[in-house]
């Protein structure tokens, strides 16, 4: 897999500054963690079976193998290399598509992308009556909003259990006012206004409000401004992650009522690839080959995410632009920033004549 082509440096390119479990109270502190998510997971993994009668014993077994993972990394970590919250994800994946559980979340996925289709029309007629001066930051609130739906973290994942799915407006009432814990909203804006970007890659996160209601906004904005998008999202699951071949009929959808992305999408502007990633984090130097050769000539990159733009990539260096863009949602990550629940991340970092 080729690395991505606009990282400035990737000889000394280093996803793990901040996901590394390399001392024993972070690493007792992530074990618990995933054990404390295990049994959602083997719940919605006996969801996805549709009825199937070996699915609660596959479950079981899934469960047990993942939990002796763990255990073996408490007993013995010295023997699994450089433990990192990556690692810990990918072989989460492992177990479940070794007992055959390809997607555990996406009937929980495809309702909430449901839900949000229905909210999104009158969400998008709000932002287009907002003055140009406070229209960027609306829509950036509502991708803040809809980063919380996270079904891998334990402090968010309550609030999809029963049949009301996930409250968008109640999430906004969340977002924390500016200014945010990580706050450079504003030289964005100015760069924004100023029609600044030819071209962006934009690596959305999580399906239903996330994607439908903070992200496709957001990336509308861009094509608004004259800018080419290309949104990718993972090729393979991982959790409640949108993934590429639901993202395709997702914005068809989209299409049909709005105008401006049925245009953009017809003429090329707007740009749906696969990223090559199966995991929540992303190492970008192993990427899909559509999108090294999609993200060639763009001069802003967006992740967004905890995962993509904070346990991994917070400290990544880019030839061009660059916005990292996250809700912080577990403990674990906030507290070595000195952040705290629900505190937001706005990272915009300019390259001086942006351009790749």
């Amino acid at each position: 897999m080729p690395t991505f082509p606009l990282l400035a440096d990737p000889a000394t390119y280093n996803p793990h500054t901040m996901d590394l479990v390399d001392d024993a109270a972070m690493r007792e502190r992530w074990l618990r963690i995933f054990e404390a998510h295990s049994a959602s997971l083997t719940r919605h993994a006996i969801d996805s079976a549709g009825g199937d009668p070996t699915a609660a014993e596959r479950a079981a077994a899934m469960d047990a193998q993942w939990r002796a993972t763990l255990q073996g990394v408490r007993d013995h970590p010295e023997r699994y290399g450089e433990l990192s919250v990556l690692w810990f994800c990918v072989e989460r994946e492992n177990s479940l598509r070794a007992h055959g559980f390809d997607d555990p979340y996406r009937h929980v996925k495809a309702a909430e992308n449901d839900r949000a289709l229905q909210l999104l029309p009158g969400l998008l007629g709000e932002y287009d009556a907002l003055d140009d001066a406070d229209r960027l930051e609306a829509i950036m609130t509502g991708c803040f909003a809809g980063n919380i739906f996270d079904l891998g973290v334990e402090a968010t994942s309550a609030m999809f259990d029963g049949d009301g799915g996930f409250d968008f407006h109640r999430a906004i009432g969340r977002v924390k006012p500016r200014p945010w814990f990580v706050d450079t909203f504003d030289p964005l804006r100015d760069r924004f206004d100023g029609g600044a970007w030819r071209k962006a890659v934009v690596f959305v996160d999580n399906a239903g409000a996330d994607v439908v209601l903070g992200m496709v906004p957001l990336c509308r904005a861009l094509v608004g401004r004259g800018c080419e998008v290309v949104m990718t999202a993972n090729t393979s699951p991982a959790l409640n992650d949108i993934l590429h071949h639901e993202l395709v009929p997702l914005m068809r959808r989209v299409a049909g009522f709005d105008r401006v992305t049925e245009r953009a999408l017809a003429e090329g502007r707007l740009k749906l690839v696969p990223s090559g990633n199966g995991a929540p984090l992303i190492d970008l130097r192993r990427v899909g080959v559509e999108l090294a050769e999609a993200a060639a000539g763009a001069d802003l990159v967006i992740l967004h995410g905890m995962g993509r733009a904070v346990e991994t990539n917070y400290h990544a260096r880019f030839k061009c632009d660059a916005l990292k863009m996250a809700m912080l949602k577990e403990p674990a990550v906030a507290e070595p920033l000195g952040g705290g629940m629900y505190d937001v991340v706005c990272k915009f970092e300019p390259v001086s004549g942006a351009g790749c």
